[in-house]
């Protein structure tokens, strides 16, 4: 099989467990999913972000119903809202802990195809 014309793109993914979790929602939905950049990704993590994620390709027949599955999907999914009940003064602690000394990796949310936002394929002029 090619990564070629049979398959369309319909997500990109830059976090190890937003890419787990996808990955296991194709399977179970039955969807073949072909990860472009996976490997990349699981040897330097950070530098996912500059190689512009982990493509998400899967079989054109295939396409409109993996669309449908990411669009019944939250739209930033898998996440937890920050805690409330730490004063100002800690948060400004913990940003700063967080920023300056352990400086984590970037965590980008999954970016979809979905089809409302492609533009239509031309034919080409016979």
């Amino acid at each position: 099989m090619s990564s070629g014309p049979d398959f369309e793109t319909v997500a990109f993914v830059y976090s190890p467990s937003d890419l787990a979790l996808l990955l296991s929602l194709f399977e179970s939905e039955d969807i073949f999913v072909l990860p472009i950049g996976r490997w990349h990704a699981s040897v330097d993590p950070p530098l996912t972000t500059a190689l512009g994620g982990v493509e998400l390709r899967v079989h054109r027949e295939d396409a409109d119903d993996a669309r449908l599955v990411l669009a019944s999907l939250p739209p930033v999914p898998f996440r937890v809202p920050l805690a409330r009940f730490l004063p100002h003064a800690a948060w400004l602690l913990l940003l700063f802990l967080l920023l300056v000394v352990l400086a984590p990796p970037p965590r980008q949310i999954p970016t979809f195809v979905l089809r409302g936002a492609v533009a239509p394929r031309r034919e080409p002029a016979a």
